[in-house]
């Protein structure tokens, strides 16, 4: 391990510092690993007792060093944290001058809250950001953002009220779908049973990048633009609405369908009712609709307004209703 003394004493060229931190980055959880940093910090403090204790205290608590990670549950979670690991350990080179200059704080603690069926809710976080909560949703966030940005990761439907931070770029990571974005508000929709990733843009301006195995694109949209990328074709549609026309789930019950697939729609309905729909014929599954409702709507009226046509037959069975062609 003496390369990691050549690495805190300054030693060592920046390719080779670079090297070093990726390596750390790879095995910071040895615990091998682990004894030769607290070896390290350990003559760093008995060299000067009161300059480095406050550090090394820091920067053990940051490495987790003392105690395991509570975010081992969430892979991708753990995989971002684990990469702050490199810039953590320059710390003590800094000694405590530098340190107190920087103010580092604490690494924050990754929560998670889930909406369950038929059910809607509210999320403020510690930037002043406020997510409604649509049923289904599952929303993972820090207790406090650090860095240089703001993410959160989620699947399901919110709509979002982000509080403006310039410096601070709000990110919402959901699949192979990144929103970015500065201050605004909007309604976002990918929940993982459908395939219609939606974003409706009421304020401000949002940046969303797709990065799929079939389909890599950026999409830039302003207020009354909504997009739609289908998971399932790969294909983006952009689409113009009035926003001042325009209510979300949270207001008054507020249900749209853009011409989405019968089988993303009853996805949603299920959700929002908390019931079974089983689509017994392929190709209704795959027939689109445009509809929105906007009055607290029962299911019944729901299923009656989409079926305008009347080509679709509704049998029910317990809490499970079947939905075949005529």
């Amino acid at each position: 391990m003496d390369f990691l003394k050549k690495y805190f004493a300054g030693q060592l060229t920046s390719q080779e510092e670079e090297q070093v931190q990726a390596w750390l980055v790879e095995h910071s959880e040895d615990p091998q690993v682990q004894d030769a940093l607290l070896a390290i910090m350990s003559d760093m403090e008995t060299e000067d007792k009161t300059a480095s204790s406050p550090a090394y205290v820091k920067v053990s608590r940051r490495l987790g060093l003392e105690r395991k990670s509570r975010f081992e549950k969430t892979v991708r979670t753990i995989g971002r944290w684990v990469m702050g690991v490199a810039a953590c350990v320059m710390l003590p080179l800094l000694g405590a001058f530098g340190y107190q200059r920087l103010h580092v704080p604490e690494q924050a603690e990754w929560l998670e809250v889930k909406v369950p069926y038929g059910q809607t809710d509210e999320l403020l976080l510690s930037d002043g950001t406020l997510l409604h909560l649509n049923a289904g949703t599952r929303v993972t966030y820090p207790s406090v953002f650090l860095g240089n940005e703001r993410r959160v990761f989620i699947e399901g439907e919110v709509f979002a009220e982000v509080a403006k931070n310039p410096e601070q770029p709000f990110i919402i990571e959901s699949g192979d779908v990144d929103v970015k974005v500065l201050g605004t508000t909007f309604n976002f929709k990918a929940y993982d049973n459908t395939e219609c990733v939606e974003l409706i843009l009421l304020e401000g301006a949002v940046q969303v990048d797709i990065d799929a195995a079939t389909r890599k694109k950026q999409v830039r949209l302003h207020p009354g633009e909504m997009v739609q990328y289908d998971r399932k074709s790969g294909e983006i549609e952009m689409k113009d609405f009035q926003p001042h026309l325009y209510k979300g789930f949270h207001d008054d019950g507020s249900i749209h369908f853009f011409n989405l697939r019968l089988s993303d729609i009853t996805s949603d309905l299920e959700r929002l009712f908390g019931v079974k729909l089983v689509l017994l014929d392929e190709e209704l599954s795959e027939t689109r609709y445009f509809a929105w409702f906007s009055n607290n709507e029962t299911l019944d009226q729901i299923l009656d307004g989409i079926n305008v046509d009347d080509k679709m037959d509704f049998r029910r069975k317990d809490n499970v209703i079947y939905i075949s062609k005529k």
